[in-house]
């Protein structure tokens, strides 16, 4: 039975340095063994998403869980997932079996069983890593402690300034240290001097005529002539002697708490430093490389599933777009991910071969029942091969369902013109499953009907080939072809109604100018809320 919610991206958002945000708000769940296709026009956040999944970036903000793992912090190679990129990335100095096996001859495989000597000499790296992180922790702590000691000194330095010598409310002392902001204040203040207007008290007149004149241009740090002056100036003269002073001792202590802190952080390195060598020595005795038979063998069997039997001594630049398109994914398959993730794959290859390559992944996929994402703005490339599809557009998901649903029940406005084409139309509907348009009365499903109140402001879809062509006399609406174009399968067909252009898509041959009928299944007709008329409930475009 599939697993349910087995990947999982929870309030996921993406912002660059620059500011730029690439997705935001993204909430998806996959099932184990999907098929799932993240679908967009370019620059819509798609291929962000793939990355951050790959681990080939990282998410400003929310969660990415895998398996109930949130893998965000977990380095690319510890991930169950495989890349196949656009561009092949192919090593064109490897032929084909050779890019094939690169992978396996990295990949480790788990013993089965653990001998007793292992467990014992896993204790004894533990033990020595033990003692080495207590010595490095012991340094650090004496390091630490002469930090402490200097910063012990600064204070001191503080306490020891002639002007603070005789305060002993500690109160009094700490409103000296917090003085900076009303210093700056009071250098704008001064700054600002010519352009004050001289409408202030006497006082305040007396106080900027005095420090201007007098003051300002002969400033002496600790030695202040305070003869003749206000207590607000002699506040002034004291505050900026205390802020000049401490200036250059708050730099020195900002210094040495990072100090302290970055060696704080040393610290909890150490402390875990014994599980770190013992899970590094399990892993380096408790698995092996593969053999070459082994590496011979499952190669073999993905040469043999992606069909490039006879190929394996061609390297790159000998072969064609759409096998290049084969290696890349055999690489990929080779090492048994969980997840396999698809980058526009087919984007470079022509029309003929991506039909064929898309039967080659819907094949693949259902022989070895694992998750697939795809990335691709190829709207019947998505519906083809998705079991479930995500619409994105501008960072965002605007829906996310069944291809079947996607096409015959869009969201909204914006899906339904991504989303192959669609006569859309604005009415009001009318109640008893009735839809108002251009003073004509038109029939929808009950169910439809039930979601919706009367005088309710609408947008509704009817695809181009669930309209048909009838006798003028029967049809729901009587029109004149304007255009037929001729699309080999089917003609695509202008009809004028009204003011309106309904397109329909037949197999018949209709001459232009001709009138005819037209009519449709009262099921075909797909209805969404009008936004722009301002209704509750409304969608985001």
């Amino acid at each position: 039975m599939a697993i349910k919610n087995y990947i999982q991206l929870i309030d996921v958002m993406k912002r660059y340095d620059d500011g730029y945000i690439a997705v935001q708000d993204i909430n998806i769940s996959i099932n184990k063994g999907e098929f799932v296709t993240l679908l967009g026009p370019s620059g819509c956040g798609k291929t962000t998403i793939l990355k951050m999944i790959a681990g080939f970036d990282s998410p400003t903000n929310g969660r990415i869980i895998v398996d109930n793992v949130d893998i965000k912090e977990l380095p690319i190679n510890q991930r169950p997932t495989a890349t196949v990129f656009q561009d092949y990335a192919l090593f064109p100095n490897m032929n084909v079996r050779q890019n094939i096996e690169y992978g396996l001859k990295v990949m480790r495989k788990t013993l089965k069983d653990i001998s007793e000597s292992i467990k014992l000499e896993s204790e004894l790296a533990y033990s020595v890593a033990t003692k080495k992180g207590a010595m490095e922790i012991t340094k650090i702590r004496g390091d630490q402690n002469k930090i402490l000691r200097q910063l012990a000194k600064l204070s001191l330095r503080y306490k020891t300034y002639e002007e603070v010598n005789n305060i002993k409310d500690m109160r009094a002392v700490q409103f000296k240290m917090k003085s900076e902001y009303f210093l700056r204040k009071l250098h704008q203040y001064i700054d600002r001097n010519a352009q004050l207007k001289m409408s202030r008290t006497n006082r305040q007149r007396e106080f900027r005529y005095r420090f201007s004149q007098k003051f300002w241009k002969n400033q002496n740090l600790i030695k202040y002539n305070t003869t003749g002056l206000n207590k607000w100036e002699k506040l002034y003269l004291e505050l900026r002697k205390w802020y000049l002073y401490k200036m250059p001792i708050d730099v020195k202590y900002d210094k040495l708490n990072g100090e302290y802190q970055r060696l704080d952080e040393l610290i909890s390195y150490w402390q875990n430093y014994p599980n770190i060598c013992e899970e590094s020595f399990k892993k380096k005795k408790t698995t092996r490389k593969l053999r070459r038979d082994e590496i011979k063998r499952k190669a073999d069997a993905i040469i043999d599933l992606v069909g490039l039997e006879g190929s394996e001594n061609k390297y790159p630049d000998e072969l064609s777009g759409g096998m290049k398109q084969r290696v890349a994914l055999a690489r990929a398959l080779v090492v048994e991910p969980d997840i396999l993730l698809l980058d526009e794959p087919l984007s470079a290859l022509d029309a003929k071969v991506r039909q064929q390559m898309q039967l080659e992944l819907k094949r693949i996929h259902n022989e070895l029942g694992i998750t697939f994402i795809l990335v691709t703005h190829d709207q019947e490339e998505a519906l083809t091969l998705s079991s479930k599809v995500v619409v994105m557009s501008k960072g965002h998901t605007e829906q996310i369902d069944s291809p079947k649903n996607i096409y015959d029940a869009p969201r909204n406005e914006w899906v339904a013109n991504f989303i192959g084409k669609a006569n859309l139309f604005t009415g009001v509907y009318a109640g008893n499953n009735n839809i108002n348009f251009l003073d004509e009365s038109f029939k929808i499903g009950e169910a439809a009907g039930k979601r919706y109140k009367p005088h309710t402001n609408i947008k509704f879809m009817i695809r181009p080939e669930d309209i048909y062509f009838v006798e003028p006399s029967k049809g729901i609406v009587v029109g004149r072809v304007k255009e037929t174009i001729y699309k080999g399968e089917k003609y695509s067909v202008q009809v004028k109604w009204k003011d309106q252009l309904i397109l329909v898509e037949s197999t018949q041959q209709i001459n232009r100018n001709k009138l005819v009928g037209l009519d449709w299944n009262t099921s075909a007709v797909h209805i969404m809320l009008d936004k722009q008329k301002g209704n509750p409930n409304e969608f985001r475009f």
